[in-house]
């Protein structure tokens, strides 16, 4: 064997090398790739909130609550504010009680307030209403402009007789409940009790 039969050996041997190599480097570029391309889809899910398959909406959409006329026991509204609460999550929003009680009048502080909270909050979503803050429901829907209104999807009014779904025409969900034979204070419970769990 001549050197020259050596050397052309030799070249051959780094070429196979060299081409075993770079097949390792091609795997190991993708595997690295396929590892990025997986965080990157972990991280982008982390931010996804689905829509739950019972069809409830995403829990960052608000049902701003509306509580009744003060009273002694009551000074900022009379509300079973925990059945209010509980029935906003089941429905699938995140319910928030408007501390003000409602004092029957057009122009009163509860009916200021929501009526802002909703035009500079699109995530309100919903109005729940128990007695004065149900005839308070309705005077704020009809200050609202036709796209606010749009974007209020579910209505609900508890024991305020004399507010029908009519008042409430661009709204996709109206539900009004009068009162329940438990009485007027039992409304809101009532009606957490008559949604499934």
């Amino acid at each position: 064997m001549t050197i020259r039969d050596r050397s052309a050996g030799g070249a051959q041997r780094e070429q196979r090398i060299w081409e075993r190599c770079k097949d390792r480097l091609g795997a190991a570029a993708l595997a690295l790739a396929l590892v990025i391309l997986t965080g990157t889809i972990a991280l982008a899910m982390a931010n996804v909130r689905p829509v739950a398959t019972s069809g409830q909406r995403p829990p960052n959409v608000v049902m701003l609550i509306l509580r009744g006329i003060a009273s002694s026991d009551a000074p900022r509204g009379q509300l079973d504010d925990k059945s209010a609460l509980a029935y906003a999550r089941r429905v699938g929003y995140r319910g928030e009680v408007l501390d003000i009680a409602s004092n029957g009048s057009a122009d009163g502080a509860q009916v200021k307030m929501a009526t802002e909270r909703i035009r500079h909050d699109e995530k309100v979503r919903a109005i729940y209403g128990f007695s004065g803050g149900g005839y308070n429901a309705r005077r704020i829907y009809a200050r609202l402009n036709r796209a606010e209104r749009q974007r209020i999807r579910k209505v609900v009014v508890v024991g305020s007789p004399g507010v029908t779904k009519g008042d409430f025409p661009e709204s996709a969900d109206v539900l009004i409940k009068g009162d329940p034979p438990a009485g007027h204070m039992a409304g809101p419970k009532a009606l957490l009790d008559s949604i499934s769990h």
